[in-house]
C-alpha cells in the first residue's frame, strides 16, 4: 500500500488558563493530517507546535509530505524517523509538530491496513486497554485550585499535577490550602506533582521553594530551574532525595539529552511530550532508554483533540512499565471541545483505548474552529475535499465497489 496524497488543515481553540509564573495561555493550535493511500485507507494524525509557530509547522509538514509521496507506509515511517534523527544530530531547530502529525497519520493508516486491534500493537505491544489519567490544575486563586483538587479526588484520579506561583509567600499559601483539602478528603494514596515551569531563576530561590514544598505532602517537583541549569538541578535533587522527586521537562530537547541527565544524576524522572520529540516511535524509544538508565518516564500533554488523544493513549498502552498516568486528557475532557460525535470520557480515573476513523469526525466542528488567517479559504476547501473523498471511499467500501 502506497501513499497517494496528504491534506493538512489548521484549527485553533480559544482557552484560558495560567501556567506557573502566571503566564497566560489563550489558545491551542493544531495540524490535522489526512493521509490517502492507493488502497482507499485514510490515516489521520495531529501535531501541535512546540518551540515553533503553527505557520512553521504547516510549512514543514508540506515539505515532509513531498518526501514520502508514493512511498509504502513502512518506507515512509523509516524515512520520517531517519530524517528527524539527522536533524537531531545536526543540532538544528526541529519542527516537532509536523513530524508528530505525519507519523501519526501513517501509523493510523498502517493499523487499519494490517487490521490490528489497536495502534499500540504496531508500536511495540498492547500492555493495557485502559490508561490511567493525570489531572492538571492550572494556576488560579488558591481556593479555586483547592476546589479542582477536590473534584479530581472525587473522580478517583490518583496523580494530580498543579501549577505553582513563583512568589514564595503565594506558594506557601497555596500549599497550606492544598494540604488541608487533601486531609479533609481523607485520601492518602494520591501523588501530588508541583510544576514550576522553570519559574525559580536561581538555585537559592529554588532551594527555598523546595524547603517549603517538602512540608506539604508533595511528591514530585517538575522543572524547578531554567532548562540549562542542569548542574544546579542535580544539586537540588541530591539535597531533597528521596523526599521529593525531581522531574525534568523543558530541559529535554533531544533524545541524547537523556544520557546527560543520567550521567550527572539530574533527575528522577523525565516528562516526555510527543509534541516536543516529534515521531511517536522516537518518543517511545526515548522513554524505554530513560527507564533502562534508571529514571522514570512521564508522557506529557499538549491538550490535543481526539485524534492526538488516540495516538497518545496508544503510546501509553505500548509501554511495558507505565511509571505515571498519562498526562493528556484531551481537549474534550479539559475544555469540552470535541471533533468527534462520541468523545471519550474519563471513568474512575481511566480512559479506555479507542479507535478513530474519518467517519467518526464532526466536520462541522472542524470548520467552526479553522484558523482565521490568509489560509482560511484554502483550508475550507481542503476540509470539503477531505469530506468528499472520504464519503466516496466509504460508499465504495460498503457497496462492494473497487478497493
Amino acid at each position: 500500500m502506497r501513499i497517494k496524497s496528504t491534506l493538512n488543515i489548521l484549527i485553533t481553540f480559544p482557552i484560558a488558563h495560567y501556567i506557573s509564573g502566571w503566564k497566560p495561555i489563550t489558545k491551542t493550535s493544531h495540524i490535522l493530517t489526512f493521509l490517502f493511500t492507493d488502497s482507499n485507507v485514510i490515516g489521520i494524525g495531529e501535531g501541535t507546535p512546540y518551540w515553533s509557530s503553527i505557520a512553521e509547522d504547516f510549512v514543514k509538514i508540506t515539505k515532509l509530505t513531498d518526501v514520502i509521496q508514493r512511498l509504502s507506509l513502512e518506507e515512509a515511517l523509516d524515512v520520517l524517523k531517519l530524517r528527524e534523527f539527522n536533524e537531531f544530530e545536526r543540532n538544528v531547530r526541529i519542527i516537532y509538530g509536523a513530524y508528530l502529525a505525519l507519523e501519526g497519520a501513517i501509523l493510523s493508516a498502517l493499523s487499519q491496513y494490517k487490521r490490528v486491534k489497536y495502534e499500540a500493537e504496531l508500536m511495540g505491544g498492547i500492555y493495557r486497554t485502559e490508561v490511567p489519567i493525570t489531572h492538571t490544575i492550572f494556576l488560579n486563586n488558591p481556593k479555586m485550585m483547592a476546589r479542582k483538587l477536590e473534584e479530581a479526588i472525587k473522580l478517583n484520579i490518583k496523580h494530580i499535577k498543579f501549577k505553582i506561583p513563583c512568589n514564595l509567600d503565594e506558594l506557601k499559601k497555596l500549599l497550606e490550602i492544598f494540604y488541608f483539602k487533601k486531609k479533609q478528603c481523607a485520601i492518602e494514596d494520591i501523588v501530588l506533582r508541583a510544576d514550576a515551569n522553570e519559574c525559580f531563576p536561581t538555585f537559592e530561590k529554588a532551594k527555598k521553594a523546595l524547603l517549603i514544598i517538602e512540608k506539604y505532602d508533595v511528591n514530585i517537583v517538575e522543572q524547578p530551574l531554567p532548562r540549562d541549569k542542569l548542574k544546579d538541578i542535580a544539586k537540588l535533587r541530591k539535597e531533597f532525595y528521596p523526599v521529593l522527586e525531581i522531574m525534568l521537562d523543558e530541559s529535554l530537547r533531544k533524545p541524547s539529552d537523556i544520557e546527560l541527565f543520567a550521567q550527572i544524576e539530574a533527575a528522577d524522572a523525565i516528562n516526555f511530550h510527543p509534541s516536543k520529540l516529534g515521531c511517536l516511535t522516537i518518543t517511545r524509544e526515548a522513554i524505554l532508554k530513560a527507564q533502562r538508565l534508571g529514571m522514570k518516564a512521564n508522557i506529557g500533554s499538549a491538550l490535543m483533540t481526539e485524534i492526538g488523544l488516540f495516538h497518545y493513549l496508544n503510546l501509553a498502552a505500548s509501554i511495558p512499565r507505565l511509571d505515571y498516568p498519562l498526562e493528556e486528557p484531551g481537549l474534550c475532557n479539559m475544555y469540552g471541545y470535541s471533533i468527534v460525535q462520541e468523545p471519550p470520557t474519563i471513568t474512575n480515573g481511566y480512559i479506555k483505548l479507542f479507535n478513530i476513523d474519518v467517519v467518526d469526525l464532526d466536520f462541522n466542528m472542524i470548520k467552526k474552529f479553522l484558523m482565521r488567517s490568509l489560509f482560511k479559504e484554502r483550508l475550507l476547501g481542503e476540509v470539503s475535499e477531505i469530506y468528499v473523498r472520504f464519503k466516496k471511499i466509504y460508499s465504495q467500501r460498503y457497496s462492494g465497489g473497487p478497493h
